[in-house]
């Protein structure tokens, strides 16, 4: 396991690709044509490139990914396949859950040191904050998703001028610049990129806008709605967030370690 005194030695970017047979190979191509090459031109840069029908191929293409991680590795995870509200879709038709997919990734995030990066090249991809897990480690240090659907050529396009720039974590913002350039649209891009303290943070701050909250769970235990009911549940929840916020973000973000 990377600690904070562990030298890096290497930079992996691992493609994990998952469409239809009817899908461009958006994966592969970029594997291809810009990643499996960049060992050419840093030392130490490697790259990798599964394709993966099933969970139980996922799982094992990250145990592979587990075993031959060594100390001073850093590994970004970049994932092309579907995406769905309750997770990753797969080429045979499962749906991989956030919480499932963030228990498989989480164990490469705690071995290279919390300095995982993943990238989520799938439409609407950022309902992956949905599932965050408040008593785990987070699974990743940061994260590029989507906010809308997305195109292939959108993706082979915003890919490649990212990964023409980008090696490490180091590189994530002036990469990512590239990328939201690349594919803007009057300004705006699919892609945005989260750092998983600032989703923690915002996720249980007790001082957070949480009305909608407070009429979802009235409505699920069949309480009257008024304004007394919303002012008691909405102290009740804020109570919860406060407590999960300052008993696990320090564990959460590895605090407690770096």
């Amino acid at each position: 396991m990377n600690n904070p005194d562990t030298e890096i030695k290497r930079w992996g970017i691992v493609m994990i690709q998952s469409l239809q047979v009817y899908d461009r190979n958006t994966g592969e191509e970029l594997y291809h044509d810009i990643l499996q090459y960049k060992r050419y031109y840093q030392s130490g840069a490697f790259s990798l490139f599964y394709n993966v029908a099933s969970l139980e191929d996922l799982k094992l293409a990250i145990e592979n990914i587990l075993e031959n991680i060594q100390d001073g590795d850093i590994v970004t995870l970049h994932f092309e396949t579907h995406g769905h509200e309750e997770g990753i879709a797969l080429s045979n038709g499962e749906i991989v859950s956030w919480r499932v997919f963030y228990d498989l990734i989480r164990p490469i995030n705690i071995q290279i040191g919390h300095l995982l990066f993943v990238v989520m090249s799938m439409c609407k991809s950022i309902a992956m904050i949905s599932s965050l897990n408040p008593e785990a480690r987070a699974p990743y240090r940061a994260f590029i998703c989507t906010v809308r659907d997305v195109t292939q050529d959108e993706i082979i396009r915003g890919f490649q001028v990212f990964y023409e720039k980008y090696f490490y974590l180091l590189d994530i913002f002036q990469a990512y610049k590239a990328l939201e350039e690349e594919t803007s649209v009057n300004g705006i891009s699919p892609f945005q990129i989260l750092i998983a303290e600032d989703v923690f943070n915002e996720t249980f701050n007790p001082n957070r806008n949480i009305n909608s909250l407070v009429i979802e769970q009235l409505k699920l235990l069949n309480i009257t709605i008024n304004e007394d009911s919303k002012r008691k549940m909405s102290d009740t929840i804020r109570n919860i967030l406060k407590e999960i916020y300052e008993k696990h973000q320090e564990f959460y973000n590895f605090r407690d370690i770096y």
